[in-house]
């Protein structure tokens, strides 16, 4: 994806700092607040070969290169402190130095929020020039100080922390610049079982499914919500005063984490490698207060029929199949507010695991089951050559968009759910919904976790996986209705297709019972043949 507010040109560029916020320029966007990204020109002609040698100061020109440009907030979900553009699209994201911190403490005893520009006791700069010039315009920036037990300490911006922990879509980004924050921006209906641990979202319109998670952790944990009201009540506070605007956050959380972060040492009192600068942060290791999610989006499209075409079924598929105008090839990301006359369109971003509890946990939606088709499609005519994030709010011709980070790419169908879905595609005069559409490949979740009254865990549940190593079993659960009947149709992963039909009253009924009734099943080892699908 190209960015328009990014230089142009063969130079690369490191992003050095995420400075103050601002509506810069009222006229081109009045939906969101930008922030101010500073970006020194790479001199080195090494560093993209070897981008080890921008640790080093002298491989950029911070000095008299470094510049700013105006991004919307929402954009944050696309960037990272430390990454290398050229010609506005991303050319690399070094590692700098990666370190893990395990067994972190974090709460008020250990994390202190300061300023990226503090002397501490007048015993030398947190961030030393010298060592780490790039922070150098933007020292009022906030920052959370971790203290480890050995004496060193981490230093953490608040707007990575913003960026990391609640950067999955750019639509939930947006919902925290703009105060007053208030639950119903996020979520419209919410329901947690606190036998069960698992917790309904009804997320609010425009909100991405993408942001589930994080809204999940917002609605249960007292300090997460804490942590995101940190970011409008300070940019209220700071644009009252007529001060520029920084703003400050906290971890969601209280408790033991692992930390993995991309950054450099610095050296302080006692030494080197005393401070260590984040430039952003990989991995968190704190568990969700979950066990289970299931979550709804606020679209208002009719659930697809899956037909007897003889295409292949996807799920999470577009099925509004008028013939709407295309984007270009080229398209860029500009800063100002889109089209009011345009369809939206969003855009998933590929990152790695950021939270790998959420590996070990289902996350899913339900989701209507759509056929490839041939007829449809795009409108002859020039693309639309720009996109922007946020609401319409202009006649220009621009795309509307929302990023969202997705933590995998679509998936096929997994080879053990293709006996069900070639009998369901065979089927005539029914609606089907795919109930358990994950963020791992889009159509099943991990089987739950069922074990004796002594507490030990059924090992029939776990599989070798493609790396050798033990994994939970995966399920899949579609929703059947044909005429008056509804069924809940259950395949679990083994060798030979495992599949159970499963009679239900309402369509309104979840998916779990059925889930966990199947499994049961298949542990106590019925050898049963599939249940006709008809």
């Amino acid at each position: 994806m190209r960015l328009a507010a990014f230089p142009e040109g063969n130079t690369a560029w490191r992003i050095d700092w995420f400075g103050d916020l601002a509506f810069p320029n009222r006229h081109l966007r009045r939906q969101q607040p930008s922030v101010f990204v500073h970006m020194s020109p790479v001199t080195d002609p090494d560093a993209l070969a070897n981008p080890s040698v921008l640790l080093n100061p002298a491989a950029t020109d911070f000095a008299k290169g470094q510049m700013g440009r105006w991004v919307s907030v929402g954009t944050l979900a696309l960037l990272r402190v430390g990454d290398v553009w050229q010609n506005q699209q991303l050319a690399s994201r070094p590692d700098y130095q990666l370190e893990t911190f395990p067994h972190l403490q974090i709460g008020p005893e250990t994390s202190t929020l300061v300023k990226a520009g503090l002397n501490k006791d007048d015993k030398g700069f947190l961030l030393p020039l010298p060592e780490h010039p790039w922070h150098r315009r933007g020292t009022h920036a906030y920052c959370i100080e971790l203290s480890l037990p050995d004496g060193r300490r981490i230093i953490v911006p608040c707007m990575e922390l913003i960026r990391f922990y609640f950067g999955s879509s750019s639509s939930l980004l947006t919902a925290l610049f703009l105060p007053p924050l208030q639950r119903d921006t996020l979520y419209t209906q919410a329901r947690f079982d606190s036998k069960t641990r698992q917790l309904v979202l009804k997320l609010a319109a425009q909100i991405s499914g993408a942001s589930a998670s994080d809204i999940g952790r917002l609605y249960l944990c007292k300090e997460a919500w804490h942590a995101a009201m940190a970011i409008g009540t300070s940019i209220l506070k700071a644009s009252t005063a007529g001060h520029a605007i920084y703003p400050q956050c906290f971890f969601p959380f209280e408790g033991i984490t692992s930390l993995t972060a991309a950054g450099k040492w610095l050296p302080g009192e006692g030494g080197p490698d005393r401070t260590f600068i984040v430039f952003n942060l990989r991995s968190c290791s704190h568990p969700f207060p979950f066990k289970s999610l299931k979550y709804e989006t606020s679209d208002i499209r009719p659930r697809p029929i899956l037909e007897n075409t003889g295409g292949s079924a996807h799920p999470c598929g577009d099925t509004n199949r008028h013939r709407a105008v295309a984007d270009s090839a080229d398209q860029r990301l500009v800063e100002q507010d889109p089209s009011n006359q345009l369809q939206p369109r969003p855009r998933h971003l590929r990152a790695e695991h950021r939270f790998p509890d959420l590996t070990k946990k289902p996350v899913w939606r339900d989701q209507g089951l759509t056929t490839t088709s041939t007829s449809g499609g795009f409108s002859a005519g020039p693309g639309i050559p720009e996109a922007a994030i946020g609401e319409a709010g202009s006649n220009r011709r621009v795309r509307p968009t929302a990023l969202s980070v997705a933590m995998s790419s679509p998936q096929p169908p997994p080879a053990f759910l293709m006996p069900l879905l070639q009998k369901l595609q065979q089927m005539k005069d029914v609606t089907i919904t795919l109930l358990t559409a994950s963020e791992q490949d889009g159509w099943t979740v991990p089987a739950p976790l069922i074990h004796d009254d002594e507490g030990v865990i059924d090992p029939k549940l776990f599989m070798d996986g493609e790396d050798g190593v033990n994994r939970l079993r995966r399920a899949v659960v579609f929703l059947v209705i044909s005429h008056d009947l509804m069924h809940h149709h259950v395949s679990v992963e083994a060798n030979e297709p495992f599949v159970q039909v499963l009679p239900i009253h309402s369509g309104e009924e979840g998916c779990e019972t059925s889930l966990m009734h199947a499994v049961r099943l298949y542990l106590d080892g019925l050898d049963l043949a599939p249940e006709p699908l008809v």
